[in-house]
């Protein structure tokens, strides 16, 4: 796999991620935009569910109303003083809100009012003009008018918020009187929103028909001006769209949802995106629509997000998930690939080298059976008649006197005979090599019987012989005669090299199922012209060699099923023989 495939897919593999990111988005701002359409419907029913509890509370209150009235006609007939009869009701009417019940007797200017014990109370403040305007109604006994939310100043409620109720009424003799209901206004609101809750942390709040707080998680806010006491608590804030919203839907009696930035949450400091639903709770339908209350339910947008936040994270959570398994899977094909492309160039370049080396074997081994065929036709030709020339001019050497100038030819022409009887030799040792007989034995053994041939050599030359055996060694299979014979080369070359002396490392050792044996020198090093020939048969760098050595000492390493190779530069050279330590199949 080349680099350009791990680009690409690299590349598709970021345009998936963002894809699925995307997705994820997208996914995620949709579910919001359901739960948060689903939640401020949920608080709009909650809302609903408060008024109407309102309503109906009102709705009660005439039905009791109504019942007191066909009382009160009964005991006109009776006795003619109804309105006595209806302080025993007090109590029952307490458990619905009720602060006080008052009964204005026919003739009377203001009614009188009971207590829930039935204690008549002060009339101080108790029955405003709105209150007296219910009960004037003429030529309208029975209709029930529900006022306005008050506060009055002075009396035993003062400071509390109260509605009136009334229903004028008449005996028998069409004398005027009627009924009082004083609600607590605050009472009802509470009753049915305080405890009511959106969500963890949403709560709900009742205004009045004046904008008034009626109901507030917060006490403080009961009884005050619902903008003004937020302006109060926190002049920080912008409130306009609060302002708006209060004055153009809640108050105008709108139903539905919206959302306005508050400084604060159920103790939590700073500016709040809420959520609110909102409806109106009318106190007396179909007469006054004006008067009525809005509940509403506020709840902050973070809360919101919060019920999906779960869902969010295992959503996301499976993206991850799913991201790492691409990835893992992605960095392991990846790995998988190279691991393989890199084994499959390994092989291939092992494959190209055993190739070429068996090509060069084939090439050497053509040489070779080419030069044989030479030795062999030389050695015929030449040998015996070489010999011969010999061994004539020694023999008429021997018969001159000593100091004869001929005597000196003769000499000449003796060596020079030796010198290619040698050659021959060895080009017959190099083309018709013995076959080795290998055994396993002491490698050491055999390099040191090496370098005690030597030893006198090195001496001569002023080469100092460092030695490292190791002596773990197990036995090696080898042909002691023909590996010492590699090793009295590479220790000869090693010598020639380092004609000033210098120092001859040998040593060895085990590595990967095989035993090196390593011939380093300090000379000059190879030459660069000839490095890539040194095992070339007649390649030669010296006036008196054959240049048949090296050919010779590959031929013997090859043939123990070995390698032999060198690195060399201008400090030395290095040659190292390996030799298997199992012998092949």
């Amino acid at each position: 796999m080349t680099r350009k495939h791990i680009l690409i897919a690299s590349l598709v593999f970021v345009l998936l991620t963002v894809a699925v990111g995307g997705m994820g988005y997208r996914a995620k701002t949709d579910a919001l935009a359901v739960v948060t359409a689903q939640f401020n419907q949920q608080q709009l029913l909650l809302a609903e569910k408060i008024a109407g509890d309102i309503t109906d509370h009102f709705a009660f209150l005439r039905t009791c109303l109504e019942g007191l009235s066909l009382m009160w006609r009964e005991q006109a007939a009776e006795n003619g003083r109804p309105w006595l009869h209806v302080p025993a009701f007090s109590g029952i009417l307490a458990q619905w809100n009720v602060a006080a019940v008052g009964v204005l007797a026919p003739g009377e200017p203001q009614p009188l009012f009971f207590d829930a014990s039935g204690t008549p109370l002060p009339n101080t403040g108790l029955c405003p003009a709105a209150c007296g305007d219910i009960l004037a109604v003429a030529g309208e006994p029975g209709r029930i008018g529900v006022g306005r939310v008050f506060s009055p100043q002075s009396g035993a409620f003062a400071g509390r918020r109260l509605v009136a109720m009334g229903m004028p009424l008449a005996d028998e003799r069409s004398r005027a009187g009627g009924l009082v209901l004083l609600v607590d206004a605050v009472a009802v609101a509470a009753r049915y929103a305080h405890d009511v809750r959106s969500g963890q942390t949403g709560y709900a709040w009742v205004l009045d028909d004046r904008g008034v707080f009626l109901d507030h998680h917060e006490s403080a806010f009961i009884g005050r001006e619902s903008l003004a006491v937020r302006r109060e608590r926190d002049p920080g804030i912008d409130w306009s769209r609060l302002t708006w919203l209060i004055h153009n839907r809640v108050m105008a009696g709108e139903r539905g949802s919206d959302w306005y930035v508050s400084g604060w949450h159920r103790g939590r400091i700073g500016e709040v995106m809420k959520y609110v639903a909102f409806c109106p709770a009318p106190l007396d339908p179909g007469r006054e629509p004006g008067n009525r209350w809005a509940v509403a339910l506020a709840a902050p947008q973070d809360e919101v997000q919060g019920l999906i936040g779960r869902l969010v994270v295992r959503q996301w959570l499976l993206v991850g998930l799913f991201e790492l398994i691409v990835f893992v899977g992605f960095a392991t094909v990846m790995h998988l690939a190279l691991r393989w492309n890199t084994t499959l160039s390994r092989e291939v370049d092992k494959t190209a080298r055993e190739l070429l080396g068996a090509q060069e074997k084939l090439i050497r081994a053509e040489r070779f059976a080419a030069i044989g065929e030479a030795a062999a036709r030389l050695s015929h030709e030449i040998k015996n008649p070489l010999m011969l020339m010999g061994g004539f001019a020694s023999q008429v050497r021997r018969h001159l006197a000593e100091g004869d100038k001929d005597a000196e030819k003769l000499t000449i022409i003796e060596s020079e005979a030796k010198r290619l009887e040698t050659l021959l030799n060895e080009v017959r040792d190099f083309t018709r090599p013995a076959a080795p007989h290998i055994e396993a034995r002491d490698i050491n053994e055999t390099v040191r019987a090496s370098l005690a041939v030597m030893r006198p050599a090195l001496e001569a030359r002023g080469v100092e012989a460092a030695v490292d055996l190791d002596a773990a060694l197990p036995p090696v299979p080898h042909d002691a005669d023909h590996i010492k014979q590699v090793l009295l080369n590479l220790m000869k070359n090693a010598a020639e090299a380092m004609e000033q002396g210098g120092r001859l490392a040998v040593r060895t050792g085990a590595r990967d199922g095989k035993v090196r044996l390593t011939i380093a020198d300090t000379g000059g090093g190879i030459p660069e012209n000839m490095r890539s020939r040194v095992f070339d048969p007649f390649c030669t760098t010296k006036e008196s060699g054959t240049g048949l050595g090296l050919a010779v000492c590959q031929r013997i390493v090859e043939d123990h099923h070995g390698d032999i190779r060198f690195v060399t530069d201008e400090t030395g050279t290095t040659f190292t023989v390996e030799l298997p330590l199992s012998p092949p199949a």
